[in-house]
């Protein structure tokens, strides 16, 4: 339901009157690859790979340079691959998948050098949803189970969230770089690479805790997509220019 929402929130967005002058308008779809570091990082773990949708606005300020907005769907956490001891000396190997998902906000300062830029700045993020689920990927000592015992081996699923006190938002820093160029008299096509690194941990204070986990979300993400320009001539000072 919540991932619904946050589709929703997106395509409104789409419907948004933001043509304004010099204002293009972007979609971007691209993978996440998420980790969760920090001194009480999850042992044996390993980066979660995610789909990121997104829509963003491209303000321009001055010669070559724009205020970037968006809004992503941004899935995180971490993969854990493990391999328990069950009865009757039956090994499990499953796969845990610790979800957090966000809807997250970066306003980046997006510099222009040719087709090539760079971009940075800080980004809110929202969390949609947190929880668990694993599947079975197999069972060693095969002989060992019995005839009708393999249902009780599946370890396919999902329960509650993996954090005790999931803080609710998250505020960090953005940096990327990319290559953008014209493909159409209106629409530009884009590929870039960007790093998120998060300034809080993912869990607050319990009541009966001293202290929360150090836990902190960094994500590196790659995308592809297209700007909608309205108005190529205006997007830059340079533009502004040649028009007199």
């Amino acid at each position: 339901m919540r991932v619904k929402f946050t589709i929703l929130f997106l395509l409104a967005v789409l419907n948004i009157d933001v043509f304004a002058q010099g204002v293009s308008f972007g979609i971007t779809m691209g993978v996440n690859s998420s980790y969760l570091i920090g001194k009480d990082k999850i042992e044996g773990s390993k980066n979660r790979l995610g789909f990121c949708p997104g829509v963003f606005l491209d303000i321009p300020l001055v010669y070559e340079s724009f205020l970037e907005i968006g809004a992503i769907y941004s899935p995180q956490g971490v993969c854990v691959k493990t391999e328990p001891d069950a009865p009757n000396n039956i090994v499990v190997k499953y796969t845990e998948l610790r979800k957090i998902d966000y809807l997250t906000i970066p306003i980046t300062w997006k510099q222009k050098f040719g087709d090539f830029f760079t971009q940075a700045g800080p980004f809110v993020s929202i969390a949609t949803n947190a929880e668990l689920t694993w599947k079975k990927d197999s069972i060693l000592n095969q002989s060992a189970v019995k005839e009708g015992e393999q249902s009780s081996y599946r370890f396919e699923g999902k329960k509650g969230s993996f954090v005790n006190n999931l803080r609710q938002y998250d505020v960090g820093a953005m940096f990327g770089i990319g290559l953008q160029t014209a493909i159409t008299g209106g629409m530009d096509l884009f590929v870039g690479a960007s790093y998120k690194i998060g300034f809080f941990s993912v869990e607050t204070k319990g009541k009966n805790e001293s202290r929360n986990k150090i836990l902190r979300n960094q994500v590196f993400s790659a995308t592809a997509g297209i700007y909608f320009v309205k108005s190529r001539s205006s997007r830059t000072y340079r533009g502004h220019h040649r028009r007199r």
